[in-house]
């Protein structure tokens, strides 16, 4: 059963929360082929409201919770990710080779979620979203098209370092 795991981190991000409650985005999701969700709401859990009818939810069961002991369980799990654009969340899900569309808040300082986002963008590695192309941007499926992420070389920096002057020479 494909999944998508929606998660705000460690706060709240009302205007994600709602993007992921519209009818509209389950439909976008039943289209693609999604059939459950789970949303990692943390202090928005005021707007997390479902539509009020199960043919609404156009078969996408939901489970939603406000922080998780176990996030690692439903990334693992997640055919795609959609998170606020923190470092944490988005390196999460790229480490775990998963396709993610990071939104940025911008009701936080200094546009920081923006900047890191938007580098990912440019290499491929993401797709960025604001809360209210959610729709759109999966509907485009180029989150099927991503980059995947690099893994780092697990070795200590100091050999690395040698290997790569030892090459100069």
């Amino acid at each position: 059963m494909m999944l998508v795991y929606v998660t705000v981190g460690s706060t709240g991000f009302d205007a994600l929360v709602s993007a992921v409650c519209r009818k509209d985005f389950f439909q976008s999701l039943a289209d693609r082929g999604f059939r459950k969700l789970a949303v990692q709401y943390g202090s928005s859990d005021g707007v997390f409201e479902l539509p009020k009818t199960a043919s609404e939810l156009f078969g996408v069961s939901v489970e939603g919770f406000d922080y998780t002991r176990w996030p690692q369980r439903y990334v693992e799990q997640a055919d795609l990710i959609i998170c606020h654009a923190g470092t944490g969340s988005i390196l999460e899900a790229l480490h775990a080779g998963k396709p993610a569309i990071a939104v940025p808040n911008h009701e936080l300082m200094d546009g920081h979620q923006s900047e890191i986002c938007q580098e990912l963008a440019a290499a491929e590695y993401l797709l960025v979203s604001e809360p209210g192309q959610l729709v759109d941007a999966i509907d485009s499926g180029r989150y099927l098209e991503l980059v995947p992420y690099p893994h780092a070389d697990p070795r200590p920096i100091g050999e690395i370092l040698d290997e790569e002057s030892s090459r100069k020479k």
